[in-house]
This record gives C-alpha cells, structure tokens and sequence, in this order.
C-alpha cells in the first residue's frame, strides 16, 4: 500500500501539463478541476466516471484515482491511500508510462464494464416493435454491441492464443444469449470470452472450459487432434463475475456436480 498523505499539497504547472495530455490522450478531455494536489477529469462524451491524477516526489511517484466502483475493482495497479473524498480507489506508480498504461485501461474498462453496453444497446433498439423482423435485429444488434464490448474489454486479443485478426476471433457468450434472462445479462462482459474461432468452438460445445483459476478444462469427449491443435494455454485472467458464469458452464457441461 502507498501512503500519499503529506505528498500532493501542491501540483507544479509543468507536471500539471503533463497530467492534462495524458488524460486527453487516454480519452478524459473534460477538466472537473484541481483539489488538494489532484487534477480530475472526466469524458466528453458517455463513458462513466471521473478520475483524478497526481504526482509526488519531484515526478519519482505518480497517481491515479477512479470513480467508477468497476474500474475500481478490476484495475489491476498498486493501491494508493488514502482515497479522496468521492472516489472509489487511487493506485501509484513509481513511472509515468505505468501510469499512463493504467489510465488506458481505465478508461476501456469504463467503456465496457456494466451498463454502459446496456445502455447503447438500449438506445439503439429503441425504435423496434415486437414484430419477428424486428426480434431478429434486436438480437443481431445486440450481438454486435456485445462483440464490440469483448473486443475493447479484452483489448483485442484472444487471451489463449494471442490471436488479433478480428475475422478470427469471436465473442463467445458463457451463458448463452438465448438462455440470458434479462438484457443485462446478454450484454454484460463477464458473461463472455474472447476467443479465437477454434476454442469458440470447443467452448460452445461444451469441450472445455475453466476453473476459477482461468485454467482450461478438457473433456474427455475432445479427440486427441483436437486437444493438440488447441494446444497448452496460458491462465485466463478472470474476476469474480466471470467465475460465476464459468461455474454454471462447468456445471451445464458436466465438469462438475451442482451443490
């Protein structure tokens, strides 16, 4: 944990410069001001959230604050303390590219954690009746702003294979859409994985899977090509929502006796 206390009364105008052109770049462009050493920002267009920046000790130590509550919780950074007043967490750095990295997933993670996916879905079907026609693109919108969403969350790239052509990756729901009892649900990252096409496959039908570690899970069912071709993969990184899902594919597959 890294004390801050007594380390940002004040903010010289050129580390201030430097913070401003980071945020910018990051996608924060709105200045909500200065405040006991730290300089907020939020986005000038629909994401959510404000973050603040800081630096300390003559630019050996510099600073982020987030408000979003799962922004917080999934950034992955070293916690700072204490937390200014209204914001959910602050981390440090002891470099300005580490900071700037955190900044950046920050600011993914702001775009496609829940409910803002939820949210421009939303928008975007708005117009459409009950009719069959208009069923079928309410789903095929949705599933477009659900990929959308994959592709920013996970950065792109399938976190198995670190394959990054978009033609081969596909966002595979965990639960699937059909299945989702609310919209909520079918749009909320955690309940997807990006993968490239032939673990898509695999996962769907139910051939692997993965433990609440991020390790994959093979049945007995997958032929001995199959499990070569798909090869030794790393870990997945996962949050406690997307365990949650994982456990009812386990169980929906037969990796596991349901409690």
């Amino acid at each position: 944990m890294i004390d801050t206390t007594n380390r940002l009364r004040t903010l010289p105008p050129a580390f201030a410069s430097e913070l401003a052109e980071a945020a910018w770049n990051h996608g924060y462009r709105r200045s909500g001001g200065q405040a006991d050493g730290w300089l907020y920002f939020a986005s000038d267009i629909n994401v959510p959230g404000e973050i603040g920046l800081a630096v300390a000790d003559g630019g050996a130590a510099w600073f982020l604050t987030v408000s979003h509550p799962g922004v917080a919780a999934e950034l992955d950074a070293p916690a700072a303390m204490p937390v200014p007043n209204g914001m959910r967490a602050a981390f440090g750095f002891a470099e300005q590219r580490a900071l700037r990295d955190a900044l950046h997933r920050a600011y993914v993670l702001a775009t496609t954690l829940p409910t803002l996916p939820l949210h421009e879905f939303e928008a975007a079907v708005a117009g459409l009746s009950d009719t069959e026609t208009d069923r079928i693109t309410r789903v095929r919108i949705g599933q477009d702003h659900f990929r959308r969403a994959l592709l920013r969350y996970w950065e792109g790239r399938c976190p198995l294979t670190g394959i990054t052509e978009p033609a081969l990756l596909r966002a595979s729901h965990i639960v699937p859409w059909a299945e989702c009892t609310t919209d909520a649900e079918r749009l909320d990252v955690h309940n997807g994985l990006l993968l490239a096409a032939h673990w898509d496959a695999a996962f769907d039908a139910g051939l692997v899977t993965f433990d609440d570690d991020g390790a994959a899970l093979f049945s007995p069912l997958l032929g001995d090509a199959a499990r070569v071709a798909l090869g030794v993969p790393p870990s997945l990184t996962l949050v406690d929502e997307h365990r949650a899902k994982l456990s009812w594919h386990r169980t929906r597959f037969g990796f596991e006796t349901p409690q």
